[in-house]
């Protein structure tokens, strides 16, 4: 006779494998991370048709291209272009992100707060004065890309400034063809320290030829700001808004 399995599921981990977790649990630290933001007027009718309907967008609508360096984290060294909109929901603003692409496998961020990650090829760039970054996937097909040359420091931000955001969390079911096991709406919560930001002219663009990675699903009218912000940052645990 066969000898019966003894793990419980009070004994489970966190997260797979339960025994030899892929991530930490708790608050994740990155700092002197670097990032080139664009902020922009997008179009409200195009994006709408990827927001969920419990969000609304802010009048005008804006959006955000965001390409971030972050040199140590205890998720690890690694880069990440991030497209979202500004969007309310029961009157609070929140940062509703669109898509994400990272350079290596996050796990923890689009399984437990439902960030939509895939991986990509993601460059930061220098010249001179000016800087610049590109997100391509696979290597040598271009998503988007952006330039800025930082003139002006601006005011800084409070330490403990908070930045958040609202995501839609998936989890497909197991069986062919069934619709998704769970779907929720996550609030989570940066905390920034130690924040510069430079601004200056710059433009940012997409492609608009990859039907697998729609990146001009949010497109650009017309620019708002662009800006290189160096940062410490912290995010802890979020809370389920609604279960859809």
């Amino acid at each position: 006779m066969g000898v019966q399995g003894k793990l419980t599921r009070a004994m489970m981990n966190h997260n797979m494998p339960v025994d030899a977790p892929a991530y930490a649990e708790g608050a994740g630290y990155f700092k002197r991370a670097s990032f080139i933001r664009f902020d922009y007027v997008t179009d409200a009718d195009v994006v709408s048709q990827i927001v969920p309907e419990q969000l609304t967008l802010t009048d005008p609508p804006t959006g955000a291209l965001m390409f971030g360096e972050y040199p140590w984290s205890t998720a690890g060294k690694y880069r990440e272009a991030v497209l979202g909109v500004n969007v309310l929901y029961a009157d609070e603003a929140l940062f509703y992100p669109c898509y994400l692409m990272l350079d290596k496998a996050g796990f923890g961020g689009r399984e437990v707060m439902g960030y939509p990650k895939k991986m990509g090829f993601i460059e930061l760039v220098q010249y001179e004065d000016v800087m610049a970054a590109t997100m391509e996937r696979p290597k040598g097909f271009p998503i988007c890309s952006g330039v800025v040359r930082p003139e002006q420091l601006l005011p800084g931000l409070e330490d403990g400034h908070l930045s958040n955001s609202v995501s839609l969390r998936v989890i497909p079911s197991p069986v062919l063809g069934e619709p998704a096991s769970l779907v929720e709406l996550i609030r989570s919560e940066t905390i920034l320290s130690n924040v510069e930001v430079f601004s200056g002219p710059g433009s940012c663009s997409f492609t608009g030829i990859s039907v697998l990675d729609p990146w001009h699903k949010v497109p650009v009218v017309d620019m708002i700001m662009s800006t290189y912000i160096v940062s410490d940052f912290s995010f802890k645990r979020a809370q389920i808004l609604e279960t859809l």
